[in-house]
């Protein structure tokens, strides 16, 4: 009898150990499925209707930082296929000139959607429908150097590059990449640098091999995708990886006025840029003093206190210092 006393009451303490594993685990995957369809359930038809705040901007503490910014006086150059400037979120936002590199004698018109999606995600404008802009006051230049088939040449970049140098640009924002390194591209990124401008690329979407260029090139903070558990991408690289952002299923701007969900380390490069422009618009809070010159390397070690480790400890290949995050 006492035996199959103690038998039960071992039984009893298993069954309660069970039961609270099950609670937990039920509570992990109902949290999981809210995350998930909260995620896919931004779309164009809500959009239309109300303004949709990305679900990465508020895990990546950027809703808090526009308390105090919003990226005013920063000006970024969209390096990509153009733009739609007919798009209900940015035809009054503030774009202050397209260039088209390919054919400068046609408007930078977006044939692809890509421009418009990465300009969506860093510059859509606040007002009560749509999505917003990480950094929706900065100063927006959209250079075409893409065209319909989302592919470019060197000379389009290095033309317009230079005349970011000469424009005194202070962010350009490189959502795409190439598997060939070039001197002549080399070459003008640096002479960027030199001038203080701050140039965030895109890794290739190579499914873990090289992250291409201009992503490589030590002057050129490179960004890969992590998806909302903060898990690598299965289309991102390794390599030359700086930091990474959200890139997976995120809502913005695409042609036709319309909006969509798309992916890719160019979603990610372009929230790194939109975070970056709201450090300069308000340096100080960052311990920057924009009295001595703020340039890539001073902004580069703000980043990695930003920065959340989440794969080797420090810098690794895949991850590079981490999740670029306000806390």
């Amino acid at each position: 009898m006492l035996g199959g006393s103690k038998l039960s009451h071992k039984h009893k303490k298993l069954l309660v150990l069970i039961g609270v594993i099950f609670v937990i685990l039920i509570s992990t995957l109902v949290a999981n499925n809210y995350i998930h369809k909260k995620i896919f359930s931004q779309n164009h038809l809500q959009a239309s209707k109300k303004q949709i705040v990305p679900w990465s901007y508020k895990k990546l503490g950027i809703t808090k930082t526009w308390k105090f910014t919003k990226g005013k006086h920063v000006k970024i150059a969209i390096l990509d296929s153009g733009i739609d400037l007919n798009h209900p979120d940015l035809k009054h936002a503030n774009i202050i000139k397209t260039i088209n590199f390919i054919e400068p004698n046609k408007p930078a018109l977006d044939e692809t959607g890509h421009g418009t999606f990465i300009t969506g995600i860093i510059a859509a404008q606040n007002n009560n429908f749509g999505i917003v802009g990480i950094a929706p006051e900065a100063e927006i230049y959209i250079l075409k150097i893409l065209n319909k088939k989302l592919e470019g040449k060197v000379d389009s970049v290095i033309r317009a590059l230079d005349w970011c140098i000469k424009n005194k640009i202070n962010i350009v924002n490189m959502s795409f990449s190439t598997s060939s390194d070039n001197s002549r591209l080399r070459k003008i990124t640096k002479q960027a640098t030199k001038h203080g401008i701050i140039i965030v690329a895109s890794a290739r979407n190579s499914f873990g091999r090289k992250a291409g260029f201009p992503a490589s090139y030590p002057e050129v903070i490179s960004v890969a995708s992590v998806n909302y558990k903060n898990q690598i991408s299965q289309f991102s690289a390794q390599g030359k990886i700086d930091f990474c952002s959200y890139g997976e299923n995120i809502l913005s701007t695409s042609v036709n006025k319309t909006y969509k969900l798309s992916s890719g380390n160019s979603v990610a490069a372009a929230h790194l840029t939109g975070m970056i422009a709201l450090i300069l618009s308000k340096p100080e809070k960052w311990g920057l003093n924009p009295k001595y010159g703020i340039n890539k390397d001073k902004i580069y070690n703000v980043l990695i206190k930003l920065s959340k480790d989440l794969g080797e400890k420090g810098k690794d290949n895949i991850f590079g210092y981490g999740l670029l995050r306000f806390k």
